[in-house]
C-alpha cells in the first residue's frame, strides 16, 4: 500500500469506528496524531489546530496561517485563521451540520476546549476522543512494525556500545551524557525519554534521575533508554552488574529475568493484557520480592513512547496481532540496588516476538570495572 493510502485507511478506520458510537465527528490535536493520521509532522504550541474527521470519512485541517506549508502537505481540505482572529468558529464550521457529539483528544489544551465549546450550538456537545484514538492506533500495520523493528535494532546498539564504555569513576550523569551522544551515532533523531541511569541504591528508585553517584563495583546499574526513529519510539532497560555478583545480586537479577520471559511467553492473542502482568509478577511472588516490584509490567510503544495498550493488573483488554507494547519488571530494594530488564515485543498470529535482540543474560551483562 502507498504511503499516502495508509493515511486514508486510517482515517477511513476511525470514521468506521465513530459510525459505530454516537460521535459525528473527532478533532485530533496532538502531533501524534496528525501524524499518524496524514503522515506529516505538526506541532503548532498555543496555537489552536487541529484535523477534523468526520463520521463520513471527509477531513478538514484548522491551522494558523503561519503552518501554511506543512498543512497543504497533508493534501486535505484546509482552513486558516489569523492573528486577531478567532479559530474555533472554523471547527464548528468543519463539523458541517451534524448534531450531537463531537470528540476532542486529550491533548488539546482545557483553554481551546474550553474555547471551542463556548461556540458550540446548543445541539453540539464535546466528549474525550482518546478511546476513539486509541482502538486506531494499538493495531500496527506492516509501516509501524519496520520502523519500530529498526528503532529497536538502534536501542540494542546503544546498550552494546554504552556496556563496552563503562569504567571506574564515571558518573550518572557522564553516562547519560554518552548515551546522548551514541543516539546521535546510530542516526536517531533523538531520545524518546531522558534515559534513566541508576547505581546501587540509586536504582532502587525506578525513575532516578542522573546525578553525580560514582559507577562503583560490587553493585548494578540500571540503564533505561529510548530514541526516535522516523517518529516511532524505542524503550529498553538493560541493568549491568558491575563486578563479580554477589549472592543477593545474582537472585535478584535471575529472578527479573524469569520474570520478563515469563511475560513474553504468556503473551498471545486471545490472553489478556492483566494476564500477562499476573505472569510476571507472580514469579517475582513466588521468588519472595513481591512487595519490590512496584509498577505496572510494561506499555504500548509506537509514536509515543507511552501509548495504549498498558499491561497492568485487572485491565481486561485481550491482545491482538500487531500490537506493540513493554515487557519491564523489576525489584527495587531501597538502600540496596535495583534491577530491571524491559524489552519491546509484539505480538503475532501465535505469540509475542521479541524486537529487541541486545543480551540480557547474567553473564552478558556482568563487568568488570578494574
Amino acid at each position: 500500500m502507498k504511503i499516502e493510502n495508509i493515511q486514508e485507511e486510517r482515517r477511513s478506520r476511525l470514521a468506521t469506528a465513530m459510525a459505530n458510537s454516537d460521535i459525528e465527528a473527532i478533532v485530533l490535536t496532538h502531533p501524534a496524531c496528525f501524524y499518524y493520521f496524514t503522515g506529516t509532522w505538526l506541532e503548532t504550541g498555543e496555537r489552536a489546530s487541529g484535523l477534523v474527521v468526520r463520521k463520513d470519512g471527509s477531513a478538514t485541517v484548522i491551522a494558523h496561517e503561519m503552518f501554511d506549508v506543512p498543512v497543504k502537505a497533508m493534501g486535505l481540505e484546509t482552513n486558516f485563521w489569523k492573528d486577531g482572529q478567532s479559530a474555533y468558529p472554523l471547527f464548528v464550521s468543519a463539523f458541517g451540520s451534524v448534531r450531537g457529539h463531537v470528540a476532542v483528544d486529550g491533548a488539546w489544551q482545557a483553554r481551546h476546549v474550553l474555547g471551542l465549546q463556548a461556540v458550540l450550538p446548543d445541539e453540539l456537545h464535546t466528549v474525550s476522543g482518546d478511546p476513539l484514538i486509541e482502538q486506531a492506533r494499538v493495531i500496527k500495520d506492516e509501516l509501524e512494525l519496520g520502523l519500530l523493528k529498526d528503532a529497536s535494532r538502534q536501542a540494542d546498539q546503544v546498550v552494546g556500545r554504552i556496556k563496552s564504555e563503562l569504567k571506574p569513576g564515571m558518573t550518572e550523569q557522564q553516562v547519560a551524557d554518552r548515551i546522548v551522544g551514541l543516539w546521535k551515532e546510530v542516526g536517531a533523531q533523538g531520545l524518546s525519554f531522558p534515559s534513566i541511569v541508576g547505581v546501587g541504591k540509586n536504582g532502587a528508585e525506578p525513575h532516578h534521575e542522573p546525578d553525580g553517584s560514582l559507577l562503583t563495583t560490587g553493585t548494578t546499574l540500571i540503564v533505561d533508554t529510548g530514541g526516535i526513529h522516523e517518529h516511532y519510539c524505542s524503550d529498553i532497560t538493560r541493568t549491568f552488574v558491575l563486578g563479580e555478583p554477589t549472592d543477593e545480586v545474582r537472585e535478584v537479577y535471575e529472578l527479573v529475568l524469569r520474570a520478563n520471559e515469563a511475560g513474553i511467553r504468556t503473551a498471545k492473542p486471545g490472553v489478556t493484557l492483566g494476564e500477562v502482568d499476573d505472569a510476571v509478577r507472580a514469579v517475582i511472588e513466588e521468588g519472595g520480592y513481591g512487595d519490590y516490584f512496584t509498577h505496572r509490567t510494561g506499555h504500548g510503544v509506537g509514536i509515543d513512547v507511552h501509548e495504549a495498550p498498558y499491561v497492568m493488573s485487572g485491565n481486561k483488554q485481550v491482545l491482538q496481532p500487531g500490537m506493540v507494547m513493554s515487557i519491564e519488571p523489576g525489584i527495587y530494594l531501597p538502600g540496596k540496588f535495583g534491577v530491571r530488564i524491559e524489552d519491546l515485543i509484539f505480538i503475532t498470529d501465535d505469540g509475542a516476538k521479541a524486537l529487541n535482540e541486545a543480551p540480557k543474560t547474567l553473564q552478558d551483562v556482568t563487568i568488570s570495572l578494574s
